[in-house]
């Protein structure tokens, strides 16, 4: 994976350039997911407390590049501590048209 870092990136004026929120998207908001298939997620940030941010996309969650292959547990560990803020953003349009799409497969006639 790579990681982009940046040390003045404003992780609020990156959520608001979110438009207004469908009705399927205030619903799957109310939704507490366990997990989150990643084919769905469209960018993770993760913000660490000294300011920097790891910018993440999907692409580099389904098909990742080793960076060190020598970790250890005790170093993951470590940067998980130093994790300030992790933020997932969801492709909502792809979601919520693979679930129509399940819908009508399941309710077929009755749609």
């Amino acid at each position: 994976m790579s990681k982009k870092t940046t040390t003045s990136f404003n992780l609020d004026k990156a959520i608001s350039r979110i438009t207004k929120p469908s009705v399927f998207d205030r619903i799957v908001k109310e939704i507490d997911a366990k997990e989150i298939t990643a084919k769905y997620i469209e960018q993770i940030l993760v913000q660490y407390y000294d300011g920097n941010v790891i910018e993440l996309s999907g692409s580099e969650l389904t098909h990742p590049i080793p960076v060190n292959r020598n970790i250890s547990w005790e170093v993951m560990e470590d940067s998980y501590k130093k994790m300030r803020d992790v933020k997932i953003f969801i492709n909502t349009d792809k979601l919520e048209k693979d679930i129509n799409e399940e819908v009508e497969k399941f309710l077929g006639n009755y749609c």
